[in-house]
């Protein structure tokens, strides 16, 4: 039925998604079973638990020194395509000082996380 190779890991598997969410996101339990986080309280529960694990990023993030974010600059530039003719905005490649740099990639984080959220419908 299935190739011995991938009979042990089940994530491999043709059919089954890999990576995804946090663990307790995908409503799984210690016995692998996907019973959590249904309904509408769940997912109020599922909406609480990213919004810690953002924080909890953020956080991390804080934490690190600020020479590690040098690279991340959002200003952009207008690049003429010389192929097409047409004028995009382009990301500079100039380093940035480190601070200015960290407090983009929280702004990018956070950009992010709430573009996957579902968006709220009229009442």
């Amino acid at each position: 039925m299935g190739d011995k190779a991938l009979r042990g890991n089940k994530l491999t598997r043709v059919g089954f998604k890999q990576g995804g969410a946090y663990g307790p996101l995908r409503g799984t339990t210690a016995g692998g079973v996907a019973k959590a986080f249904r309904g509408p309280s769940g997912f109020k529960e599922s909406q609480a638990l990213q919004k810690k694990i953002l924080k909890n990023a953020v956080k991390k993030t804080q934490k690190m020194p600020d020479k590690k974010f040098k690279h991340v600059n959002l200003e952009t530039r207008k690049h003429l395509n010389p192929r097409t003719g047409r004028i995009q905005d382009v990301q500079k490649t100039e380093l940035v000082k480190g601070s200015v740099g960290k407090k983009n990639y929280i702004q990018q984080m956070k950009r992010y996380h709430h573009a996957k959220q579902p968006k709220k419908g009229k009442k």
